[in-house]
């Protein structure tokens, strides 16, 4: 299910200039890594409803408009 063109290492490199609380950061790993919110929030033991109000949270700290353009930031595309 994972993507290995992004490590976690990777992941976190880049996600710290964001400022993302703990969870955020174990969130949006887990969407670049190719999970559903669904399965997100099966997860984590919470409401599928709460992981779209995180995503809306992360997005706008990482001034993207959507999970593409979130993913996009940690590949060797993203700008």
């Amino acid at each position: 299910m994972t993507d290995p063109a992004i490590t976690k290492e990777q992941y976190l490199n880049k996600a710290k200039e964001f400022g993302f609380t703990k969870r955020e950061l174990e969130l949006g790993y887990l969407k670049v890594s190719g999970f559903s919110n669904r399965r997100i929030a099966y997860m984590f033991g919470i409401s599928e409803q709460t992981v779209k109000n995180h995503f809306t949270h992360i997005y706008e700290k990482a001034w993207v408009p959507g999970k593409k353009e979130f993913r996009a930031l940690f590949t060797d595309s993203g700008p």
